[in-house]
């Protein structure tokens, strides 16, 4: 028999609530050790550190389980290394040493904290609200072979997500070589250009010569659903993921559409964020999409990364909400190379693409996985020694 029993979170784990330093002790040098003040830069399971503190005021130890405790409060990571803890998280470490097994158990009862949330605009949760918590937890052993299993599916995905990042900085070095440093063309005649000197033969253009652009509009509210009904919608960037973005909403009125392999371009603050439509798919009015007129959609993909620049001073002109219209997305200046040199670009990153957004698939299927077996498991309903 699976024998679970209840405990007091408190009674099991040391809970240690965050304290945020005084703003002048940050950098983001890497002076003192990581600070986080909240699950701003947090991971799947790992958070990254861009801010760094010289005056720590609480810790969380490497392979703690760390917590936000403001909205949107309950999302965990598990801490690399040691690091300062701010207002916005809390530390767990339980009393075994198994963090995994914690790790998940946490996610498993997320929603229990949730809903002791203040009611404020900023909910939060205490230390109280978190020791107090009850948990049901199994025997040591069986905690162990419930954290094995579901790491299993954590660390098969960031092996593919670590892939994903390699191959797409492969395809974004091969775009600066050929198209900004113009590396394979450097023994051939230059010319001079509004952008500068560019290969003989090739001209300065406008991103509507070699795509088409779509703006969304918005189906009406009321149109909206979660069961699947209609169309895949995506309003904006929130639903945006590493390349492709995530099923969400469904619309029944459905008025702009973006086909598959289409970039979606954010185009309402924050401007330039970029996905791949990998379906056909409705868009509000936060995004675009941008097609290739010859069917080269990965150039096109890489393109439209190269020119986030342009994209940044719609993000920073003052404006509480910068965006960009059509006519300013056909005017962008961009160089155009011969068709030729296009296609040969393409079929070598169609590849590199294909790559992607097979692991891609996979990552999905093994996180919906995980997560239809972690409630299962972390309840008991599943027996471990029966799999």
């Amino acid at each position: 028999m699976e024998e679970w029993k209840e405990y007091r979170l408190g009674d099991i784990a040391v809970v240690t609530m965050g304290q945020s330093p005084n703003s002048s002790y940050y950098n983001n040098v890497g002076d003192g050790v990581p600070f986080l003040q909240g699950n701003r830069t947090f991971g799947m399971k790992y958070p990254t550190f861009d801010t760094f503190t010289t005056s720590a005021t609480k810790y969380a130890e490497g392979n703690d389980v760390i917590m936000s405790v403001r909205a949107p409060v309950g999302d965990v990571n598990i801490t690399p290394i040691r690091m300062c803890l701010g207002r916005g998280l809390c530390g767990l470490r339980l009393n075994n040493g198994n963090q995994e097994f914690l790790y998940y158990l946490m996610r498993y009862y997320a929603n229990n904290l949730i809903n002791k949330e203040s009611g404020t605009v900023f909910g939060s949760i205490n230390r109280n609200d978190i020791a107090n918590l009850i948990v049901r937890v199994p025997s040591f052993e069986l905690q162990k072979k419930i954290a094995y299993i579901l790491s299993s599916f954590d660390d098969k995905i960031e092996v593919n997500q670590r892939i994903n990042d390699n191959l797409e900085q492969q395809a974004t070095a091969l775009f600066k070589y050929w198209f900004v440093d113009f590396g394979p063309f450097k023994d051939g005649e230059f010319e001079e250009s509004v952008l500068g000197m560019i290969p003989k033969g090739w001209r300065v253009g406008k991103l509507l010569d070699v795509a088409n652009i779509t703006m969304g509009t918005s189906p009406v509210g009321s149109s909206y659903n979660v069961t699947g009904e209609g169309d895949v919608f995506y309003q904006g960037r929130a639903e945006f993921g590493f390349r492709f973005p995530k099923r969400n909403m469904y619309t029944t009125e459905a008025k702009r559409f973006a086909d598959i392999d289409s970039v979606l371009l954010s185009v309402r603050a924050p401007v330039g964020d970029i996905n791949v439509a990998d379906e056909r798919c409705c868009i509000g009015r936060g995004l675009a999409s941008i097609q290739s007129r010859d069917g080269n959609n990965s150039y096109i993909l890489y393109l439209m990364k190269s020119l986030y620049p342009q994209f940044e001073k719609y993000n920073s002109e003052g404006t509480v909400f910068g965006c960009i219209n059509k006519k300013a997305l056909e005017q962008l200046a961009v160089v155009t190379p011969p068709n030729e040199t296009i296609s040969r670009f393409d079929k070598i990153c169609s590849e590199i693409d294909g790559q992607i957004k097979i692991l891609d698939q996979e990552t999905r299927r093994l996180a919906t996985l995980r997560d239809t077996l972690l409630p299962r498991l972390m309840s008991g309903k599943l027996k471990v020694n029966e799999l």
